[in-house]
């Protein structure tokens, strides 16, 4: 029972990191949308305006597709979370020498962070749910395989 209770706590935490990070790539689509000289840096991936739609919608769409097929604990589920989060796990690795290499002041749009030290923390902290969440997606993906290899012998 206590295994049920955590595996759900777990389960749940992931989802919710999904959902977090879907809906934030879904606001920048909006942002884009609204505005055509829209600035992107996500990483490594620095386009302006309408162009970075394919970043931000194509794997926001992977979101809500993982979403929907986690929540109904499918093996394709844990394969398309697996996918979303090691593509962003990559987006943001690609986007450290950026953050590594500043000497002093790193600038987005509405912030401003004084200290390369405080960059190179947050661009970990972020890769590290990403990461986290892709490694129980892989033992999700085991654990419902073999599920359903137990269901289809007769166990």
């Amino acid at each position: 029972m206590a295994r049920s209770v955590r595996s759900e706590i777990v389960r749940w935490s992931a989802l919710l990191w999904l959902a977090v990070s879907t809906i934030y790539l879904l606001v920048l689509s909006v942002l884009m949308c609204a505005d055509a000289r829209f600035p992107l840096n996500l990483g490594a991936i620095r386009t302006t305006g309408r162009t970075g739609l394919w970043v931000t919608l194509a794997p926001a769409i992977a979101g809500c597709l993982a979403f929907v097929l986690v929540l109904l604990r499918t093996r394709a589920g844990a394969i398309v979370l697996g996918a979303y989060c090691g593509f962003w796990i990559a987006v943001l690795a690609c986007g450290l020498p950026w953050v590594w290499n500043a000497r002093e002041t790193f600038c987005t749009r509405t912030l401003c962070i004084r200290t390369p030290w405080i960059g190179r923390i947050l661009v970990f902290g972020l890769m590290t749910p990403f990461a986290i969440v892709a490694a129980w997606a892989k033992h999700e993906f085991a654990r419902l395989r073999q599920t359903g290899l137990n269901a289809q012998i007769g166990m």
